[in-house]
């Protein structure tokens, strides 16, 4: 039986492996993005600073799946809207960038509202510290995501400096 579990699982590589390599080509997924960070996946990042232990790992890890699936959505989301400011930054008008930044902050609303439905489970696995520690880690390696993905998007100022003549500087005296 764990042969054939093996050779099936074998079988899907090439396919998983394909379908990954073309959603990496369109979009840098977090997994990447946290692997060129930290240098590790973020499975690994959570059992090494929460320190979880042999009897609530399996625990752990069925919630941290539930959690990483239900997120995964919101980041496409995320990383779509982002990849729509790269792609058209120099044409968007006043109102294309209004609604692009109310759907992000709209984004960062739900992605709150997410956190606050597994906190409860978290505790019930973790304790009330180590969920505080995992938010913290969690919260800290969507931060650096963020920075990560921002620093490879056109800065707002590059937008606007085709728009705007040139102002001179402000001079206090």
């Amino acid at each position: 039986m764990r042969n054939l579990l093996i050779i099936g699982l074998l079988m899907l590589f090439p396919f998983a492996t394909a379908l990954a390599q073309n959603e990496q080509d369109s979009i840098p997924f977090e997994q990447v993005v946290v692997e060129k960070i930290f240098g590790k996946n973020k499975t690994l990042l959570f059992f090494e600073c929460l320190k979880i232990y042999k009897d609530e790992s399996f625990e752990f890890v069925t919630v941290l799946n539930d959690y990483e699936t239900e997120k995964h959505p919101w980041f496409l989301e995320r990383l779509y809207l982002l990849k729509i400011y790269n792609e058209q930054f120099e044409s968007l008008d006043e109102q294309k960038m209004f609604s692009l930044t109310k759907r992000l902050i709209a984004s960062d609303r739900e992605y709150t509202k997410y956190q606050m439905r597994y906190y409860r489970r978290m505790i019930k696995v973790l304790g009330v510290a180590r969920t505080a520690q995992f938010f913290q880690l969690d919260n800290y390696i969507e931060q650096a995501t963020r920075a990560y993905l921002q620093n490879n998007i056109p800065f707002i100022k590059q937008l606007e400096s085709h728009r705007l003549p040139e102002q001179p500087p402000l001079v206090i005296k």
